[in-house]
């Protein structure tokens, strides 16, 4: 297998990117087209959407219970993602022994084979906006990492992360089908006892989370809803029979 992409590849990834997908179809169309030569196992993407936090919009090929703790990161926080956004360099660790001893605090990803994984700062007009990382076989080589195939990419995905932001800022101009897909299961069952008038501390004991943890997922669907209320939610979700 190669691990060198083509410009085949890149001229797919334009199109994608031109149907304007949720950033969980991105991410899975980064994984198992664009990355494919790289036998690519997982994709995170993240946003600068306030100063200091990357916000996890996009996963792929990850449980649950590794990216939920993650979804909004701060930036001094000691990973390889972050590491790339704050700094605007790639992080490539050739092996999940690398991982755990650059980042002992990190729950070890628990894979079944050894794996390499990189993370990609994303920027545009000269400032970082966000990061793309990713887990593979193969590790990217030096040619990748400086390839203009994967320069061309990333200001892509710069151009996908501003439209994103932009839409956010845009609610009327949101398709709420797309976000509702990019809603969590657990943001899902929240959302159906906001229709109960339920508190946080009653939502977190019916889940069996702590309220901590279900506040966070409360300000995420705001964020991906650009709203401030939990009437405004339902009201959106009405609108794509998540409530009645």
């Amino acid at each position: 297998m190669t691990t060198d992409y083509s410009i085949e590849s890149l001229r797919d990834f334009v199109n994608v990117v031109g149907d304007d997908p949720d950033p969980n179809t991105l991410v899975s169309n980064i994984a198992l087209r664009t990355l494919a030569h790289l036998d690519c196992r997982g994709v995170i993407l993240g946003v600068i959407r306030h100063e200091g936090f990357l916000d996890l919009i996009g996963t792929y090929g990850y449980p649950d219970e590794l990216t939920d703790p993650y979804k909004k990161i701060p930036l001094w926080t000691p990973l390889p993602i972050t590491d790339a956004t704050r700094t605007g360099k790639p992080i490539v660790l050739t092996s999940v022994e690398e991982m755990i001893v650059k980042y002992p605090h990190y729950p070890d990803p628990n894979v079944g084979e050894n794996i390499a994984i990189s993370s990609f700062p994303i920027t545009s007009r000269s400032s970082v906006i966000g990061a793309l990382g990713f887990t593979s076989v193969f590790a990217p080589s030096p040619n990748f990492i400086s390839s203009p195939v994967t320069e061309s990419f990333l200001t892509l995905c710069g151009i996908y992360l501003q439209n994103w932001k932009s839409k956010l800022n845009n609610p009327e101009s949101l398709d709420f089908d797309l976000t509702k897909q990019a809603l969590t299961t657990r943001q899902k069952e929240i959302i159906k006892y906001f229709s109960e008038h339920l508190t946080t501390d009653q939502i977190a004991e019916r889940l069996n989370f702590s309220p901590s943890t279900i506040k966070q997922d409360i300000i995420k669907i705001y964020e991906l809803l650009g709203v401030h209320s939990r009437d405004q939610v339902l009201e959106i979700m009405k609108k794509v029979d998540l409530v009645s």
